[in-house]
Protein backbone atom coordinates (compact mmCIF):
# COMPACT_ATOMS: atom_id res chain seq x y z
CA UNK A 1 0.00 0.00 0.00
CA UNK A 2 1.67 3.26 -1.10
CA UNK A 3 2.17 5.93 1.53
CA UNK A 4 0.62 9.31 0.88
CA UNK A 5 3.18 12.11 0.89
CA UNK A 6 0.98 14.25 3.10
CA UNK A 7 1.10 11.65 5.91
CA UNK A 8 4.84 12.22 6.39
CA UNK A 9 6.83 15.39 6.00
CA UNK A 10 9.26 15.33 3.09
CA UNK A 11 11.81 17.03 5.34
CA UNK A 12 14.75 14.63 5.74
CA UNK A 13 15.52 15.61 9.33
CA UNK A 14 11.96 15.03 10.46
CA UNK A 15 11.58 11.84 8.42
CA UNK A 16 14.84 10.41 9.73
CA UNK A 17 13.92 11.34 13.32
CA UNK A 18 10.61 9.54 12.98
CA UNK A 19 12.37 6.49 11.60
CA UNK A 20 14.91 6.50 14.46
CA UNK A 21 12.02 6.79 16.93
CA UNK A 22 10.54 3.54 15.60
CA UNK A 23 8.01 4.81 13.04
CA UNK A 24 7.70 1.94 10.53
CA UNK A 25 5.72 4.16 8.16
CA UNK A 26 8.69 6.53 7.96
CA UNK A 27 10.97 3.54 7.27
CA UNK A 28 8.66 2.39 4.45
CA UNK A 29 8.54 5.88 3.01
CA UNK A 30 12.36 6.12 3.03
CA UNK A 31 12.55 2.79 1.21
CA UNK A 32 9.94 3.79 -1.38
CA UNK A 33 11.58 7.16 -1.97
CA UNK A 34 15.21 6.01 -2.22
CA UNK A 35 15.35 2.37 -3.39
CA UNK A 36 15.10 3.23 -7.09
CA UNK A 37 17.60 6.14 -7.00
CA UNK A 38 19.97 3.86 -5.07
CA UNK A 39 19.65 1.19 -7.76
CA UNK A 40 20.47 3.69 -10.53
CA UNK A 41 23.35 4.99 -8.43
CA UNK A 42 24.62 1.43 -8.16
CA UNK A 43 24.53 1.09 -11.95
CA UNK A 44 27.08 3.90 -12.10
CA UNK A 45 29.51 1.61 -10.29
CA UNK A 46 28.64 -1.89 -11.46
CA UNK A 47 26.69 -3.78 -14.09
CA UNK A 48 25.87 -6.59 -11.65
CA UNK A 49 22.22 -5.82 -11.00
CA UNK A 50 21.80 -8.64 -8.49
CA UNK A 51 24.78 -7.46 -6.46
CA UNK A 52 23.34 -3.94 -6.41
CA UNK A 53 19.94 -5.22 -5.29
CA UNK A 54 21.57 -7.37 -2.59
CA UNK A 55 23.58 -4.40 -1.32
CA UNK A 56 20.49 -2.17 -1.19
CA UNK A 57 18.59 -4.89 0.64
CA UNK A 58 21.44 -5.29 3.13
CA UNK A 59 21.54 -1.53 3.72
CA UNK A 60 17.84 -1.35 4.54
CA UNK A 61 18.00 -4.44 6.76
CA UNK A 62 20.97 -2.90 8.58
CA UNK A 63 19.12 0.41 8.98
CA UNK A 64 16.06 -1.29 10.43
CA UNK A 65 18.02 -3.58 12.73
CA UNK A 66 20.34 -0.86 14.02
CA UNK A 67 18.11 2.19 14.07
CA UNK A 68 18.66 2.71 17.79
CA UNK A 69 22.38 3.25 17.22
CA UNK A 70 22.12 5.47 14.13
CA UNK A 71 22.87 9.17 14.22
CA UNK A 72 20.69 12.00 12.91
CA UNK A 73 21.20 13.17 9.32
CA UNK A 74 19.93 16.11 7.32
CA UNK A 75 20.35 14.29 3.99
CA UNK A 76 18.97 10.76 3.81
CA UNK A 77 19.92 10.53 0.13
CA UNK A 78 23.57 11.31 0.83
CA UNK A 79 23.60 8.95 3.80
CA UNK A 80 22.21 6.11 1.68
CA UNK A 81 24.45 6.85 -1.33
CA UNK A 82 27.54 6.71 0.89
CA UNK A 83 26.29 3.48 2.45
CA UNK A 84 25.72 1.91 -0.99
CA UNK A 85 29.08 3.06 -2.27
CA UNK A 86 30.84 1.56 0.76
CA UNK A 87 28.84 -1.67 0.51
CA UNK A 88 29.66 -2.07 -3.19
CA UNK A 89 33.36 -1.26 -2.64
CA UNK A 90 33.51 -3.92 0.06
CA UNK A 91 31.83 -6.41 -2.27
CA UNK A 92 34.28 -5.48 -5.05
CA UNK A 93 37.21 -6.05 -2.72
CA UNK A 94 35.89 -9.49 -1.85
CA UNK A 95 35.30 -10.35 -5.51
CA UNK A 96 38.33 -8.39 -6.80
CA UNK A 97 36.17 -6.55 -9.33
CA UNK A 98 37.28 -3.32 -11.01
CA UNK A 99 34.84 -0.43 -11.21
CA UNK A 100 33.66 0.91 -14.53
CA UNK A 101 30.87 3.24 -15.58
CA UNK A 102 27.79 1.72 -17.10
CA UNK A 103 26.55 4.43 -19.42
CA UNK A 104 25.41 2.07 -22.18
CA UNK A 105 23.13 -0.01 -19.92
CA UNK A 106 20.46 2.64 -19.34
CA UNK A 107 16.93 1.39 -19.72
CA UNK A 108 14.84 2.77 -22.58
CA UNK A 109 11.38 3.84 -21.59
CA UNK A 110 9.04 4.28 -24.55
CA UNK A 111 5.30 4.53 -25.01
CA UNK A 112 5.14 1.84 -27.70
CA UNK A 113 1.46 2.38 -28.45
CA UNK A 114 1.79 6.08 -29.17
CA UNK A 115 4.20 5.80 -32.12
CA UNK A 116 3.95 4.46 -35.60
CA UNK A 117 6.68 2.13 -36.84
CA UNK A 118 8.30 4.95 -38.83
CA UNK A 119 8.22 7.32 -35.87
CA UNK A 120 9.68 4.59 -33.67
CA UNK A 121 12.55 3.93 -36.12
CA UNK A 122 13.33 7.65 -36.38
CA UNK A 123 13.16 7.98 -32.61
CA UNK A 124 15.49 5.01 -32.11
CA UNK A 125 17.99 6.37 -34.64
CA UNK A 126 17.92 9.83 -33.05
CA UNK A 127 18.28 8.34 -29.58
CA UNK A 128 21.11 6.11 -30.76
CA UNK A 129 22.95 9.11 -32.28
CA UNK A 130 22.40 11.12 -29.11
CA UNK A 131 23.69 8.30 -26.89
CA UNK A 132 26.74 7.90 -29.10
CA UNK A 133 27.50 11.63 -28.85
CA UNK A 134 27.11 11.53 -25.07
CA UNK A 135 29.32 8.44 -24.82
CA UNK A 136 31.98 10.08 -27.02
CA UNK A 137 32.00 13.19 -24.86
CA UNK A 138 32.02 11.16 -21.64
CA UNK A 139 34.90 9.05 -22.96
CA UNK A 140 37.04 12.19 -22.70
CA UNK A 141 36.37 12.48 -18.97
CA UNK A 142 38.19 10.69 -16.18
CA UNK A 143 36.26 8.30 -13.91
CA UNK A 144 36.25 10.91 -11.11
CA UNK A 145 34.95 13.60 -13.50
CA UNK A 146 32.15 11.31 -14.72
CA UNK A 147 31.22 10.51 -11.14
CA UNK A 148 31.20 14.16 -10.06
CA UNK A 149 29.16 15.22 -13.12
CA UNK A 150 26.66 12.42 -12.43
CA UNK A 151 26.21 13.45 -8.79
CA UNK A 152 25.94 17.16 -9.61
CA UNK A 153 23.67 17.12 -12.65
CA UNK A 154 21.82 13.79 -12.52
CA UNK A 155 21.42 13.43 -8.75
CA UNK A 156 21.29 17.24 -8.14
CA UNK A 157 23.65 16.99 -5.20
CA UNK A 158 25.42 20.00 -3.72
CA UNK A 159 29.20 20.40 -3.95
CA UNK A 160 29.42 19.67 -0.20
CA UNK A 161 27.42 16.44 -0.57
CA UNK A 162 29.57 15.34 -3.49
CA UNK A 163 32.66 16.06 -1.41
CA UNK A 164 31.41 13.82 1.38
CA UNK A 165 30.46 11.06 -1.04
CA UNK A 166 33.73 11.17 -2.99
CA UNK A 167 35.94 11.86 0.04
CA UNK A 168 37.18 15.21 -1.31
CA UNK A 169 37.16 18.80 -0.14
CA UNK A 170 34.84 21.44 -1.59
CA UNK A 171 37.46 23.09 -3.82
CA UNK A 172 38.64 19.77 -5.29
CA UNK A 173 35.09 18.80 -6.24
CA UNK A 174 34.52 22.21 -7.79
CA UNK A 175 37.78 21.91 -9.77
CA UNK A 176 36.87 18.44 -11.08
CA UNK A 177 33.43 19.61 -12.21
CA UNK A 178 34.83 22.76 -13.85
CA UNK A 179 37.51 20.78 -15.72
CA UNK A 180 34.89 18.28 -16.87
CA UNK A 181 32.60 21.03 -18.14
CA UNK A 182 35.54 22.68 -19.91
CA UNK A 183 36.37 19.37 -21.65
CA UNK A 184 32.74 18.93 -22.66
CA UNK A 185 32.56 22.48 -24.05
CA UNK A 186 35.84 22.08 -25.95
CA UNK A 187 34.64 18.79 -27.37
CA UNK A 188 31.37 20.38 -28.49
CA UNK A 189 33.20 23.25 -30.20
CA UNK A 190 35.54 20.84 -31.96
CA UNK A 191 32.58 18.81 -33.25
CA UNK A 192 30.76 21.79 -34.73
CA UNK A 193 30.65 21.83 -38.54
CA UNK A 194 32.93 24.41 -40.15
Amino acid sequence: MPIKKDTISDNDISLWSRFLAGDDTAYSFIYQKYAKPLFFQGLQLSSDRELIKDCIHDIFVHLYSNRCGLKPTDSIKLYLFVALRNKLFNAFKKQKIELYPLSQDLENLHDENAKTLEEELISQETESNYKMQVQNVFALLSQRQKEAIHYRFIESMSIDEIGVLMGMNYQSVQNIIQRAIKKIKESSINRMPT
